[in-house]
């Protein structure tokens, strides 16, 4: 198996400053942006030759023995479900959704043998989930796909974890008991970033399959 510590990290997320943070804390040496949302917010289903075309290009670059998948989203208020109606629902599920399920199942691809892949996600714990519906579905799938990429992977050495985040989503005045620790929800370039750092290091060679969130004991 290949030593995934030879090669630098790939990082595969959105165009914003949170993710060009994390990217940089990290030190990835490639950085993949992926598609802007459709104009059509995936309504019309125009975005399958968007998706085959991006899964295209990450297959094109030559692979790691590290990937980043950060699925962190564009910010939105907080809404309560039966408000979404089935514009908002789609636009914030099904083409996030899609466009995620298709960028794991690439990178999986392009990890060599005996890396690692991370995946970032922001997943709210059920406290602060309220108002949150479409992005708990989305996060709550990709971490079942992660679970499935673990099995599969599993066979050639490559390594398939989550870490969870609240950097968009804590709530001003948390509920309940205080975080365990100081600094809730937890700085990118730092709790964060580590948390990622510990899953593709080599310490973390017995570990997949698994969700550690870096939320500082919410």
């Amino acid at each position: 198996m290949g030593d995934s510590s030879a090669t630098g990290v790939t990082f595969i997320g959105p165009a914003t400053p949170s993710a060009d943070v994390l990217a940089g804390a990290l030190g990835a040496s490639v950085i993949q942006h992926c598609p802007a949302d459709p104009d059509d917010g995936g309504w019309g289903w125009d975005w399958e030759p968007l998706l085959r075309g991006w899964q295209h290009d990450l297959e094109a670059t030559t692979p790691t023995g590290q990937v980043v998948v950060c699925t962190w989203p564009t910010v939105v208020s907080a809404v309560p479900f039966t408000d979404l109606g089935p514009e908002a629902w789609r636009a914030q599920v099904e083409w996030p959704t899609a466009l995620w399920f298709t960028t794991l199942v690439a990178a999986a691809g392009h990890c060599t043998d005996g890396g690692s892949v991370v995946v970032v996600v922001e997943r709210p714990v059920t406290l602060d989930a309220p108002g949150h519906a479409a992005l708990v579905a989305v996060s709550d799938g990709l971490v079942n796909l992660v679970r499935s990429l673990a099995a599969i992977e599993g066979a050639r050495g490559v390594r398939v974890n989550v870490v969870a985040t609240e950097v968009h989503t804590a709530p001003a005045v948390p509920r309940g008991a205080p975080p365990a620790l100081d600094g809730f929800p937890g700085r990118i370039g730092h709790e964060v970033a580590g948390a990622v750092r510990l899953l593709l290091s080599s310490d973390a060679g017995g570990v997949t399959g698994t969700v550690l969130a870096a939320d500082c004991g919410r």
